[in-house]
């Protein structure tokens, strides 16, 4: 009867041990957090006080660290990127320390996550491949803050570049936020990265008009406008004959920040001009020939 009974302690202790061991890394981690809650004192507390503590602290470092890039004369872009990354580190690195002090075992979440790290990086690949494009962004540095940039089907003012994406701010006052991945694997035209741009202008004119003469208007509308750029001096040459009209094509440099100023000055006083000196602009015409004959 004794060995029987022994047998039988055997039997079940083999048994739990293969359950034990055939055991999922996910059940042996809802088991430590079952035996934790039963067993858990004061470590549930200090726990939640270093956690409370803790984001104040992240807090402060994050202000504290932005003042002093801000010092620094950082572009407030890559100010507000770095102080976001700091944060979340931080953030991280608190939550860990506070799970670990409650007596959670850490080591059997690293085994969860890892057990369904494959599913966890399809499911953050896309935001994990904007943090890296932001990263190239601020290490690259092909725009910063307050700059007209065209990218990814869009264009605006650059507002923020914040940890997943950049917004931008349309000329229309519409917010548009850019996903930093796709910014940083597309063209990027800026427009504000070289201190002068030269304006393009297509002025049309009569075909039979005298073509030194409104060559010489153009270029003098050019060269008096103050904020037109005398080097490289104004450029005006007769581009083309279409629909009925001689086309010019006219360039001009000014500072960026005069860009549309000039834009719209030139074409408003070259057509004063023309009207002064007489020279003609053309508009779409069309002839009509009526047969009045009988068959």
């Amino acid at each position: 009867m004794l060995l029987g009974l022994l047998e039988e302690g055997q039997t079940e202790a083999v048994t739990e041990a293969a359950e034990t061991a055939s055991q999922s890394p996910f059940q042996a981690f809802l088991e430590d957090v079952r035996a934790y809650f039963t067993h858990a004192g004061m470590n549930i507390v200090i726990g939640l006080l270093i956690l409370i503590v803790g984001l104040i602290v992240c807090k402060i470092i994050k202000v504290v660290i932005t003042r002093i890039m801000r010092r620094t004369k950082k572009d407030e872009a890559v100010i507000h990127f770095v102080a976001s990354l700091i944060d979340v580190i931080l953030k991280i690195v608190v939550l860990v320390a506070a799970l670990a002090t409650m007596g959670i075992n850490t080591a059997s979440i690293i085994t969860v996550l890892g057990t369904c790290g494959v599913a966890i990086g399809l499911a953050l690949k896309d935001s994990l491949g904007n943090v890296a494009g932001g990263m190239m962004i601020i290490v690259n540095k092909p725009f910063k803050k307050g700059d007209y940039i065209n990218a990814a089907g869009t264009e605006g003012t650059v507002q923020t570049i914040n940890l997943f994406n950049t917004v931008l701010l349309t000329i229309d006052n519409k917010e548009v936020v850019v996903p930093n991945g796709v910014l940083s694997n597309s063209n990027i035209t800026n427009f504000s990265a070289m201190p002068t741009r030269r304006v393009d202008l297509e002025i049309n004119v009569a075909v039979d008009t005298d073509l030194v003469k409104a060559q010489n208007a153009i270029l003098a509308v050019c060269g008096a406008h103050a904020k037109v750029h005398s080097d490289p001096e104004p450029f005006c040459r007769m581009n083309r004959v279409a629909n009925g009209a001689i086309v010019f094509t006219v360039r001009a440099w000014c500072d960026n920040a005069d860009y549309w100023e000039v834009y719209f000055d030139l074409q408003e006083q070259i057509r004063e001009k023309f009207n002064q000196v007489g020279v003609v602009i053309p508009f779409p015409q069309l002839d009509v020939h009526v047969d009045n004959r009988t068959d």
